[in-house]
């Protein structure tokens, strides 16, 4: 997984990267990725998602769980609905550089789990989010 980790944190340094237990979890700053409000990915994420995918397509024996967020903004099932279609486009993203749909899985949990504090603008900014958890396959 060190391997893994060096390559994803040289390929995407705009991403936060950590390694937890076997797995990797990578996050971009929600500006990064979407429009405020939307699904669509900005322009300026498609080089780095290639880039990502192509660290992804070196480690094939890899998985990668998608999870999408968003701040306590508007009702449960609205915020559930954007955090998953959130999630569905980036990994529609990562297809769009080969990586293999069988290999991505997509959660969307709305506003379940933030990681910053909601009464401010900063911390619906954080809790706005796509995760993506790289977790190597294990054989049977």
């Amino acid at each position: 997984m060190e391997h893994t980790y060096a390559d994803v944190k040289k390929a995407i340094n705009q991403a936060e990267v950590t390694i937890i237990n076997d797995s990797l979890k990578v996050l971009f700053p929600s500006n990064l990725l979407f429009e405020t409000g939307g699904t669509g990915i900005n322009k300026e994420t498609f080089p780095v998602m290639e880039r990502f995918a192509n660290v992804l397509l070196k480690y094939s024996k890899t998985d990668i769980l998608i999870n999408g967020y968003t701040d306590n903004t508007g009702s449960a099932e609205t915020n559930r609905k954007l955090s998953k279609e959130r999630a569905d486009t980036a990994g529609a993203a990562l297809m769009i550089y080969k990586v293999p749909g069988q290999r991505l899985s997509f959660w969307g949990h709305g506003s379940n789990n933030p990681i910053s504090d909601n009464a401010t603008e900063e911390g619906k900014a954080r809790n706005r989010r796509v995760e993506f958890l790289v977790l190597y396959k294990v054989e049977e």
